[in-house]
């Protein structure tokens, strides 16, 4: 499969999200923003990421219902980490069953 994907051919994705924090006059505001993280037959992307597969070992979470969570992708070139509102296990089991690393 090459470096171009379609909207239609991810085997999964999940919801993360970013949070900014920002103080105007005297007042702390945060901002939350929604992105997918999408699993392909070869890769992982967001709107600002990629990551080949042959650089992923796994993805581990921490997360509790009803509180912000985190999603770990453990690469070669270290660890990331997503924050996450929904339960990845399923986004888990799916990218288990790729030919990764």
């Amino acid at each position: 499969m090459s470096n171009r994907h379609t909207e239609t051919d991810w085997l999964d994705r999940q919801e993360i999200i970013h949070v900014e924090q920002t103080i105007e006059w005297l007042e702390k505001k945060q901002k939350e923003y929604s992105d997918w993280l999408y699993l392909y037959e070869d890769s992982l992307k967001t709107s600002f990421h990629h990551y080949s597969l042959r650089e992923v070992f796994d993805i581990s979470y921490r997360w509790t219902p009803g509180q912000i969570g985190f999603l770990y992708i453990h690469t070669t070139a270290g660890v990331r980490t997503f924050q996450i509102k929904t339960d990845p296990s399923g986004f888990i089991t799916s990218f288990q069953r790729t030919d990764h690393i």
